[in-house]
């Protein structure tokens, strides 16, 4: 966020200017340094666009939560699924792959096991006459019990969240409907609440798959926080941050994937390290750049295609104005970006490669160029030993009802015609 004074007769006024990062921080008094209020930034293409999208890809962006006072209103301002849904994703991968540990296992056996618990035998089954039925305690493999009634307990608190927002916002209730079957699945299972403590236990202890119990336990401390989740004060939420950007590309490598399902491609991608190319520097001292990391890769036959997600307007600007109607600064970063993906294509050797920007679109907008043939325009840059092309796309950051996503990634197999001509096909 960019922050400018200007200066008056009577007053000093504080002008802001957001980036491309969503979220909700306190404002502190300079003089006390008390919290007076809080500044709440939204998603540019609002919240009901990017519900769906955080939905679709299962929360893999998730809001980073910031070591900040409570935000004053901010409940009110922002809605629960926002750091709901990475809480239950979190915790669902938990359940998913909870290891089974031993634990110490009570029954009442006619053949003995392990350690015969004499006291019992005596007090209850000798008077009774039952002198074959053996009390026995014995290790026994079985889930980590002391973890799922942490678990069945953040549940809890969770749905309760989700619950006031349910009847009125379609993603709080297929939230709160994962929340219910997983409850119901745990229903045998006590909830307790855990502390910081124990939840720090338990992060040294169970043998649980690293990445998948800390990111688990991480969701169970905010709710333990009890802020912004149904927790001590209704209106005030917690401090948090979450780059738009990198939840546009989550979204984008969804489609992609989808997309090159159907004719066998292969999918690496810059987030999970996979896509990543060394700058060798002859004097390393003064290189600048360590690595090219494209957004998204995919490779097959002879071809490979190069998508970079960019989290800005300007195929919504280009298909209200013209290219020379637009500003220059926003003409500048537009052939920054052509610039960058089209650098990308000397990473790879193959006759064909396809550079791809992929920008969002508010749905009014993608679906009436939907109708066209016109939210993909591609170009061929003159080559001899191979043929370079650039593309610009446009999604919608969320699908109409009853919509699926190869609606939208069904109108990218004009990407695989590679005709030399693809001017024809009409541009924004």
């Amino acid at each position: 966020m960019e922050a400018s004074l200007d200066a008056g007769r009577d007053a000093v006024e504080m002008f802001l200017r957001p980036g491309g990062i969503v979220g909700a921080v306190p404002l502190r008094s300079p003089d006390t340094h008390k919290v007076l209020g809080g500044i709440v930034v939204k998603p540019r293409f609002g919240w009901n666009d990017i519900g769906p999208l955080l939905s679709a890809t299962e929360w893999a962006a998730s809001p980073e939560i910031l070591s900040f006072p409570l935000v004053p209103g901010s409940s009110r301002e922002v809605p629960p699924w926002v750091l709901a849904g990475p809480i239950v994703y979190r915790l669902k991968a938990i359940l998913r792959e909870i290891t089974r540990g031993f634990r110490l296992h009570e029954e009442v056996r006619q053949v003995p096991r392990g350690q015969i618990i004499w006291s019992k035998y005596c007090a209850h089954h000798l008077p009774r006459g039952a002198f074959h039925t053996l009390p026995c305690r014995f290790p026994e493999l079985g889930p980590d019990q002391v973890l799922l009634s942490h678990i069945r307990w953040g549940l809890g608190r969770v749905g309760v969240s989700l619950a006031a927002r349910a009847q009125v916002d379609v993603i709080a209730r297929r939230l709160l409907d994962e929340v219910t079957l997983m409850i119901r699945d745990l229903a045998d299972i006590q909830p307790k609440a855990p502390t910081h403590q124990v939840l720090d236990r338990i992060l040294m202890g169970t043998s649980l798959p690293a990445a998948v119990l800390r990111r688990g336990i991480e969701a169970l401390s905010w709710v333990v926080d009890e802020r912004g989740l149904a927790g001590q004060s209704e209106n005030d939420g917690l401090s948090w941050r979450l780059p738009m950007h990198d939840l546009f590309e989550r979204w984008v490598e969804s489609l992609v994937r989808t997309w090159s399902r159907d004719f066998g491609g292969q999918v690496t991608t810059a987030q999970k390290g996979d896509a990543r190319f060394p700058l060798r520097w002859e004097r390393t001292g003064l290189g600048s750049l360590t690595a090219l990391a494209p957004d998204i890769v995919v490779k097959t036959g002879d071809t490979v295609y190069i998508f970079d997600a960019k989290y800005k307007r300007h195929l919504q600007e280009l298909d209200e104005w013209q290219w020379r109607e637009l500003e220059d600064e926003l003409r500048a970063e537009h052939r920054h970006d052509v610039h960058q993906v089209l650098a990308y294509a000397a990473l790879f050797d193959a006759p064909r490669i396809v550079s791809v920007l992929v920008y969002p679109m508010y749905l009014e907008t993608w679906s009436k160029l939907s109708e066209r043939g016109r939210t993909v325009t591609r170009a061929v840059l003159p080559g001899v030993d191979r043929q370079v092309e650039i593309a610009l796309v446009g999604v919608p950051l969320h699908l109409q009802p009853g919509a699926h996503v190869r609606d939208v990634v069904s109108i990218w197999d004009s990407l695989r015609l590679g005709n030399d001509n693809p001017g024809s096909e009409g541009g924004f």
